[in-house]
């Protein structure tokens, strides 16, 4: 991977989400909170409110009784016109300390007696008993006799005891509200975590596939519209992982086809390029090369050299050596393998590592005379394997070398044309016999393939 692209990968999965005030978490949680604040006064109110209705209900039967027993303990009295009796009546129902008046009219709407003695003897405009004031209950009950109206009884019953209950009540239902709220809010931040931890694993699942990790799964843990979205990025996931792969095939197809195009014009390198990239391939894995560096690298192998495309047919296939003219034409084709590839956005990299795989560790190579580190790993490593196959092949101009003369070649050039670390690590390799079975498995499917 190159430092661009690492760079692009970690702004994505190092990019910091919203503060916690910002987060879902919080979010989720206030919103329920504000719905169980709201449920919660909707209690409270309908509480309170049937509380009112049956406080007033009761005090309004609580008058009418009154009243009642005013009404049946003032008839005789009304009857025999004795004024002097209507005094005791009505002020034993003055004995209730909520009861705030209570008077008796005749039948022609005068005032026989009141609790207010300044109200007593007064006439009732059109004969009307006034309705109670604001913050009375007033019960009004007829005084009959035989069917015939003699007089009422009016009894105002105070709405103080009604305020002062309904003010114990809202401080009963006050704490335990506020501790069902505080709970319930408690709860809810702690039960939304559940649900937005599953979204944050889906939120890391994202971004770790971003990356081009498409190993990753996120497990379905339920059914509902969470579970189904998990288990749609599964499928979603799997579905890029086949793409990928048959992106990867074609474009190992078309690498191959372009390997064989410039196989085609020298009969002597058929394998050639296959060859170079399997060996290269063994040589970074043990030297712990980076894998996307490893893919960049094959392919480099593959096409190092596909530059030979612009040198003419006559010079690649002359039997004998080169001319000084010819031999410079010849190291052309590392410049121009890099422009073909540099053309495609994908391939700067392996681009990079074809330009200089005929560099030399002592600096005496080409293109550009590079020397030690300043040369990429992965053009040293091909440097060496390509230089190892070619020896190693029969060629236009001489006959191939056998492995044990290319392996003493290559230990003369450590320091000087290879890498010494790259050429202990092939040396290794070589003495394990993995060399000789990467070829030989390359040969036979070659045979195999015709």
């Amino acid at each position: 991977m190159s430092g661009t692209a690492a760079q692009v990968v970690q702004r994505k999965t190092s990019r910091p989400g919203p503060g916690f005030l910002f987060s879902l978490r919080v979010k989720v949680a206030l919103s329920f909170s504000l719905l169980l604040i709201i449920l919660s006064g909707v209690v409270a109110f309908s509480l309170v409110r049937y509380e009112w209705i049956f406080l007033i209900r009761e005090s309004e039967k609580r008058v009418k009784s009154l009243a009642e027993n005013l009404a049946v303990n003032a008839r005789d009295p009304m009857l025999a016109a004795d004024d002097l009796r209507f005094g005791p009546v009505t002020e034993s129902t003055m004995l209730d300390q909520d009861v705030q008046y209570a008077y008796l009219v005749d039948h022609k709407g005068r005032i026989v007696y009141h609790s207010d003695p300044l109200k007593t003897g007064h006439t009732l405009e059109r004969g009307l008993i006034p309705e109670g004031s604001r913050g009375v209950i007033q019960a009004v009950v007829p005084m009959m006799v035989e069917g015939v109206r003699i007089g009422s009884a009016v009894v105002g019953l105070g709405a103080d005891h009604v305020k002062s209950a309904m003010k114990m009540t809202l401080m009963g239902l006050l704490l335990p509200l506020v501790i069902v709220t505080v709970g319930g809010i408690v709860a809810i931040f702690f039960l939304s975590g559940f649900h937005v931890r599953r979204i944050e694993g889906l939120e890391s699942a994202v971004q770790a596939v971003g990356s081009g990790d498409l190993l990753v799964r996120v497990d379905v843990q339920s059914k509902d519209e969470i579970g189904r979205l998990t288990s749609h990025f599964n499928e979603m996931v799997l579905q890029i992982k086949d793409a990928r792969r048959e992106r990867e095939r074609n474009f190992k197809e078309t690498i191959s086809a372009l390997a064989a195009a410039v196989e085609a014009k020298d009969a002597y390198t058929r394998g050639h390029c296959e060859r170079v990239s399997a060996i290269s391939r063994a040589i970074a894995e043990r030297m712990g090369m980076e894998e996307g560096e490893q893919r960049d690298m094959e392919l480099a192998a593959i096409l190092h050299d596909i530059g030979k495309i612009g040198i003419e047919g006559e010079i690649i296939g002359k039997e004998g050596p080169l001319a000084v003219k010819e031999f410079g034409n010849m190291q052309r084709h590392p410049e121009i393998g890099a422009r073909i590839l540099g053309a495609i956005s994908t391939l700067g990299r392996v681009a990079l590592f074809v330009r200089h795989h005929h560099e030399r560790y002592d600096g005496s190579g080409y293109p550009d005379g590079l020397a030690g580190v300043e040369i990429p790993l992965a053009s040293r490593i091909v440097n060496l394997v390509d230089a190892y196959d070619a020896m190693t092949s029969n060629r236009s101009y001489r006959s191939a070398l056998s492995a044990g003369e290319a392996v003493g070649r290559i230990k003369q050039s450590s320091g000087t044309q290879f890498d010494p670390g790259v050429v202990r690590v092939f040396l290794d390799l070589e003495a394990e016999g993995k060399i000789a079975e990467i070829c030989g498995r390359i040969q036979k499917d070659q045979r195999a393939l015709g």
